[in-house]
């Protein structure tokens, strides 16, 4: 990769660092070792811009491996490889933009999950996206996937679309995911508060509410509970139950991040302090359950009712 970048713009080269030895390679994909890695990174002085040098050089090692005409875009917050150059500067910017709005929702709730720059493998062909993230699946049955943010390592994103628009949709909803990694929230949360940022950032897939989209909803969680919900299974099924739980999530996080908003003008701002102590302090191991009581002064069974109507919708603890 030859040539030169500014700041938001594409840059085709890295810092003369050869990582290569420090790799493994699984169905053609470089892996970094980052054990290794962290080993050169700690000797030197200047931390964040030693795991940039590395990432610079990773991902100059996937575009050789995938596609040489794969292009590098920085900015103040992220690296992004992608198809092309032109692609790779659109995502650079959508992914700047949500970075602002996410920390201008959600204050210090929002963290950066990177040790560096933030990362992000942007694929155009599902082949090269499914051959990347295998090592992070098991073997079995899995719902649908477009994007995924990988925790293990140096935490980055990866995502596919044969569209701008597509790999934008997935880029603004695990941004979400690596802003909020930090915590130890339950899923419901993280995916509704994800579900919530793709669509408000893109205008695209809105879910439109009606009386046939909630009864179908009351059908489904009182013939099977909810359970699957609120402990976070729902959204690793195949199919319509993975539809209804991410469905589920968002709506929850919007009737919360509502009640949440500003009063007078932005004066009165005692139910958004209580929203982020909530998403601070919830935790998987009881779906959320005493955090919501805590923090908002109802239970979880009580936010479903809002949509639901009457029913036992109580997490099994």
């Amino acid at each position: 990769m030859e040539g030169e970048g500014t700041a938001s713009g594409v840059i085709m080269q890295s810092d003369n660092l050869d990582i290569t030895s420090m790799m493994t390679w699984e169905e053609g994909i470089p892996r970094p070792q980052w054990e290794l890695i962290e080993s050169w990174v700690e000797s030197r002085d200047d931390f964040a811009e030693g795991w940039n040098i590395v990432c610079r050089e990773w991902l100059t090692q996937i575009a050789k491996a995938v596609d040489p005409k794969f292009a590098l875009a920085e900015s103040d917050e992220f690296l992004i490889l992608a198809p092309n150059s032109e692609s790779a500067a659109g995502l650079n910017w959508f992914a700047e933009k949500c970075w602002v709005r996410m920390r201008n929702v959600l204050g210090s709730v929002a963290q950066p999950s990177s040790k560096g720059k933030h990362v992000v493998v942007a694929f155009q062909e599902a082949d090269d996206y499914f051959r990347y993230i295998s090592p992070s699946f098991p073997e079995g049955e899995h719902g649908s996937t477009a994007g995924l943010q990988i925790r293990e390592g140096y935490s980055h994103i990866v995502l596919h679309g044969q569209h701008q628009w597509m790999m934008e949709n997935v880029l603004a909803h695990e941004s979400t995911h690596a802003a909020l990694q930090h915590l130890e929230m339950p899923q419901w949360i993280e995916e509704g508060l994800a579900q919530m940022f793709e669509h408000d950032m893109t205008g695209r897939g809105l879910l439109e509410l009606d009386a046939e989209i909630a009864q179908r909803h009351k059908r489904y969680w009182t013939k099977h509970g909810m359970d699957e919900f609120w402990r976070g299974e729902g959204f690793s099924r195949a199919g319509k139950v993975q539809e209804l739980t991410y469905q589920l999530a968002e709506i929850l996080m919007r009737l919360l991040v509502e009640d949440a908003r500003p009063r007078w003008f932005g004066w009165v701002r005692e139910p958004q302090q209580r929203f982020f102590l909530f998403l601070q302090e919830a935790n998987e191991v009881d779906c959320g359950e005493e955090a919501c009581r805590e923090c908002l002064g109802f239970e979880l069974r009580d936010l479903a009712a809002r949509f639901l109507g009457e029913g036992d919708w109580s997490p099994s603890l």
